[in-house]
């Protein structure tokens, strides 16, 4: 039978009542011609309501392309005439300026949504839509508005008086009903009726909330408005689709930048996406507006977004492809749009296989399941493969993760994952699983593996917030488009699983074709408290987790994974910090240690742990200096106002840049070291507070100056605990030659400051910087904790205490002496006086001449909060590390450079 046929065997569904109008005539005849038989129809049309290809074989891969172009041609032909209709037969102006205060709106399903206006810059100004019988309008500001009150724009009243004529009749020149009925739903009913006036006709607005679900009036309306008002319900989205699909049309004006949830459920049922924060508030003009130089040729070229698409489908089906992707991406683009559209369906609670707008969507879905499993990952060249590329980069990109069944790469998922974790056993009964919670919002580890291929079942049976799953947590893996050519196709394309949300009741399914480790994504929840899930068809793998109490079974059971090597990652979860990190990595790193040792000992115990004493957070015990200094002092160290700010995760797989990099999640090609600085570097420069970072005239110590004290503070730590010193050098004695330096001038007073100033902060050497907090940490070893010698330990005790102060100032401020800032109407002070204050405080001794000798300037304000507290005046002293040992505090001695200015010791 003829391919036409064979669509008409998919249900109606296939291609009329989704995504557009439902005229089969619509359809180009020329691709109708393949001639397909009724049993492998029948297996189609089985493998697209059940979303598997259990039923289908490698031949059906090139019917499923076949069918898939022919869906795509249509769409675009009827998108090609719509924009057609509505800017042609009319000498038109084209220019439109949406303004800052709106919103991006685009189009989220390439087989309902496309754009009416683009700006200049390619964003979404305003966007039309087609389902069933139905048609939509949208756009990011409410222009409708404008129209009515002929207060803006109104050189565009044509265009939109057309776009309004088509949604309601489907035709842009098409007459509108003498009287026009209508309802609103988060929208001013009085605008409308201005604009149904300025058209000529009589508007009769319908009083009923069309946004509930047991509504009855939406049958009576000709054009049901919504804004960004609209109430925010469960049934919202679904009862859009049904108006839409029964016929009705609609329109979306949003009013601002700012966010609407009920609004983004709407435009997504009407197949569009609403911009991000901040929406058009930050964009250039030519973000937001058409200039002069838009042709009509341009606009009409927007009807042409699947003209790509079809080309990548045809490119894919090629046997003898000769493509140069190094200058042509645009068919990798075209399945990147695809791949997107994908992405953001799942992660806002769609699934692919019940979306019945999706239906091209589904077909390449299956097409990649089919392909999938005879990819070799590092045997592919894109170079001299052109086209067996692309039909890896479309496997990767086309993915459905909530369902229940996918296909896997026999041959493993390259360096992410390697072949033998597909044999991995996965639970067969429920498992209870409690997930601690950090902070209000985040990821973080669930302790489970997806392994690939096999679906896993999620049950949320305490918590709260909105909850999500996802596999893996990943800010970059790699790009076959622009990794080196002779490294091949290394690695899938997407690997992680984009997030979607937990059901609030019942199981989620989560399948991937790759695998990894299971995270739970949260917003709104309660900081500290936990999520109580039910997993099924999971696998354990090697995970430590030390927010909570571990058995030794649990640990024994983590370490045999780990030396096992049979799945691709290691896991490490800590208050503060969770490590993910790819099993040869974790190796490597471990080398020879106890696999106990490295990871509590090493991971723990010093990357984090350092860094956390020395940023004071209360999950760290405070020693008996700092508590008996909190206690005088009346501080509030612990609790609440000290926890960790948030969960700092670091993945050591691939590098977002350079060889390690910061962010959240910080990575790197390298397994995660708890005794080096690169980490410990890295972890400083998200933890780091203004306390550690000075700026005079626009030099100084600044990023990666500031968060390398932390790094310091960690490698001095570990040289205390362990002996071993392994470098980051504080460079005291050039600190010291800067003095020497400073003296030999001549100079005294503001001068003799202001020259040290530019000596020291003015410089770029951050080594002497940094030695400047270390010798405030021995001046407090030497007041406060009355140590002739310095120690490691009443080192770090400052730091505690200097970022416990910090945070007290900011959040907990008051006037007064408490905090040495009775002169101060508030706690906006900069950070070098700051620092002066607070150590004063901490050191019991006024540093004024030790902070002039480092050349900062301090203000009368700052002078007189520190007299107020009647402190004696340290007097100006060094204290001079052994040359090569600044890591071993105990190891110098103390220069009184009060009256002369000695030798460093040798």
């Amino acid at each position: 039978m003829k391919y036409k046929s064979f669509l008409s065997m998919l249900t109606l569904c296939m291609l009329a009542a989704c995504g557009g109008s439902s005229d089969p005539s619509a359809t180009d005849p020329s691709t109708l011609d393949e001639v397909i038989s009724s049993n492998d129809a029948n297996l189609i049309a089985s493998a697209v309501k059940a979303g598997s290809t259990a039923g289908l074989s490698a031949p059906h891969r090139e019917l499923l392309l076949q069918q898939a172009l022919t869906l795509a041609k249509r769409y675009q032909q009827q998108q090609n005439a719509t924009l057609s209709d509505i800017y042609g037969g009319a000498d038109l102006d084209l220019t439109f300026n949406l303004g800052k205060n709106s919103n991006s709106i685009s189009p989220g399903l390439s087989t309902m949504a496309v754009p009416l206006i683009l700006s200049d810059e390619g964003r979404g100004l305003a966007v039309i839509s087609q389902y069933g019988k139905g048609r939509s309008l949208a756009y990011g500001a409410d222009v409708l508005a404008w129209m009515a009150d002929q207060s803006r724009e109104n050189q565009h009243f044509p265009i939109f008086n057309r776009a309004f004529n088509w949604v309601v009749t489907g035709k842009a020149a098409g007459p509108l009903p003498a009287t026009i009925k209508f309802a609103t739903a988060g929208y001013d009913a009085k605008s409308v009726t201005k604009l149904l006036a300025r058209l000529g006709k009589t508007p009769q607005a319908l009083t009923c909330d069309f946004s509930v679900s047991n509504n009855s009036c939406w049958q009576d309306a000709d054009v049901l408005f919504f804004g960004a008002g609209v109430k925010d319900s469960a049934e919202l989205g679904g009862q859009v689709r049904k108006y839409l699909e029964s016929g009705k049309a609609i329109i979306y004006m949003h009013p601002s930048w700012g966010d609407s949830v009920g609004g983004r459920k709407v435009l997504q049922a009407l197949g569009m996406e609403l911009g991000g924060y901040g929406g058009n508030f930050f964009a250039s003009v030519a973000g937001m507006s058409v200039g002069s130089q838009r042709t009509l040729s341009e606009v009409l070229k927007q009807g042409e977004r699947l003209v790509p698409l079809i080309q990548a489908i045809q490119q894919m089906g090629s046997s003898s492809l000769s493509l140069d992707l190094s200058k042509d991406t645009s068919s990798a683009d075209a399945i990147t749009v695809i791949h997107k559209e994908l992405e953001n369906l799942q992660s806002t609670g769609g699934e692919v296989f019940a979306e019945p707008a999706a239906d091209l969507h589904q077909l390449l879905v299956l097409w990649a399941d089919l392909y999938r499993p005879d990819i070799e990952y590092g045997k592919i060249n894109r170079t001299t493969q052109p086209a067996e590329f692309l039909r890896t980069y479309a496997s990767d990109s086309w993915l459905a993760f909530n369902r229940v069944s996918t296909t896997v790469a026999r041959a493993g998922q390259g360096d992410f994952m390697p072949q033998l974790a597909q044999q991995l056993p996965v639970s067969s009964s429920a498992e209870t699983i409690e997930v601690t919670i950090a902070q209000a919002d985040g990821v973080t580890a669930i302790g489970r593996a997806a392994v690939p291929g096999k679906p896993v079942y999620i049950e949320v049976l305490a918590g709260n917030g909105k909850l999500a799953v996802q596999s893996n947590y990943l800010r970059t893996w790699g790009n076959p488009l622009t990794d080196a050519v002779s490294e091949g196709y290394k690695r899938p394309r997407h690997p992680q699983s984009f997030r979607f949300p937990l059901k609030a009741s019942g199981e989620t399914v989560l399948v991937t074709p790759f695998g990894g480790p299971l995270y739970l994504n949260y917003a709104g929840a309660t900081a500290g408290q936990s999520v109580t899930l039910k997993i099924r068809g999971a696998a354990k793998y090697s995970h430590f987790d030390f927010t909570k109490a571990q058995s030794d079974a649990d640990i024994d059971e983590a370490v045999a994974a780990l030396k096992r090597k049979d799945f691709g990652w290691q896991t490490a979860k800590f208050v503060g910090g969770e490590i993910q990190q790819t099993i040869n990595y974790a190796n490597q790193a471990m080398g020879t240690l106890d696999p106990k040792v490295y990871i509590v000992d090493q991971i723990k115990g010093m990357l984090f742990d350092s860094n956390h004493i020395a940023n004071g957070y209360s999950n760290m015990p405070m020693s008996a200096n700092v508590a008996a200094f909190c206690a005088s002092a009346g501080w509030t160290c612990g609790g609440p106002i000290h926890r960790a700010p948030g969960v700092q995760h670091f993945v050591g797989w691939i590098s977002a840049c350079g060889y390690l990099c910061s962010g959240n999640p910080s990575d790197g090609f390298a397994g995660i070291s708890g005794t080096g600085w690169g980490h410990a570097h890295e972890l400083g420069h998200n933890t780091v507070q203004r306390v550690m970072h000075i700026e005079l005239n626009g030099k100084g110590c600044l990023v990666e100056c500031d968060n390398n004290i932390l790094a310091s503070t960690h490698m001095m730590r570990q040289y205390g605990l362990t002996g071993l010193d392994n470098g980051h050098l504080t460079d005291h004695p050039a600190l010291y030659q800067y003095i020497v330096q400073n003296r030999q001038n001549g100079l005294s007073g503001e001068a003799q400051r202001a020259d040290m100033e530019k000596r020291l902060w003015g410089g770029d050497s951050q080594d002497p910087m940094r030695a400047v907090h270390f010798q405030l940490a021995f001046l407090f070893s030497k007041y406060r904790a009355k140590e002739s010698v310095p120690s490691m330990q009443a080192s770090m005790d400052y730091f505690t205490l200097l970022t416990k102060a910090d945070r007290l100032v900011s959040k907990e401020w008051e006037a007064g002496n408490k905090y040495g800032m009775s002169r101060y109407a508030n706690n906006t002070i900069n950070n070098h006086e700051l620092i002066y204050v607070i150590s004063s405080k901490i050191i019991g001794q006024d540093v004024r001449k030790i902070f002039a000798m480092y050349g900062l300037p301090l203000s009368q304000t700052a002078l007189d909060s520190v007299a107020d507290l009647k402190l004696p005046v340290a007097s100006e002293q060094f204290y001079a590390l052994a040359q090569k040992k600044f890591n071993q505090v105990s190891s110098g001695q103390w220069l009184d450079l009060s009256a002369a200015t000695p030798a460093y010791p040798q």
